[in-house]
């Protein structure tokens, strides 16, 4: 694995600034390994779901249940596989309180599209803080 202080630490600031930080990028670029290790920095009352795994999307069937009660750093894996999931989490970034989410995901049209964060009364939403990794590990 490849250490990566300088790129966890900048995600760690994203996070105590931001309820909703998004790592996008292409397959195989490293966004899972920098996630684990800022969970891994973030200690304590860490959630990760693999949305590729049946198990985890089970766990997510009813997103708000699942989400709203967990505190501290919560990773949502390939979440271009449940783009339905932005509205809860739109809500649950509102309330600026309990967990902190960092998604990660492929950088498809959709997951650009999703609307996150505090809306002002309007109907688009700006974009939550996007972290973009692109070329190689």
């Amino acid at each position: 694995m490849i250490e990566r202080p300088h790129h966890v630490a900048w995600v760690r600031r994203l996070l105590s600034e931001q309820p909703v930080v998004a790592l996008l990028g292409a397959r195989q670029v490293g966004k899972t390994t920098l996630a684990r290790q800022v969970a891994q920095a973030y200690g304590d009352g860490v959630a990760f779901f693999d949305l590729e795994s049946s198990r985890d999307l089970a766990k997510l069937a009813d997103p708000m249940l699942a989400l709203e009660p967990l505190r501290g750093l919560v990773v949502l894996d390939e979440v271009q596989r449940r783009p339905d999931i932005f509205p809860t989490l739109r809500v649950l970034a509102d309330r600026r309180r309990g967990a902190r989410f960092l998604v990660l995901g492929s950088a498809s049209p959709e997951l650009l599209r999703a609307d996150v964060g505090d809306s002002g009364g309007t109907d688009r939403l700006p974009p939550p803080r996007r972290a973009v990794l692109a070329g190689s590990r």
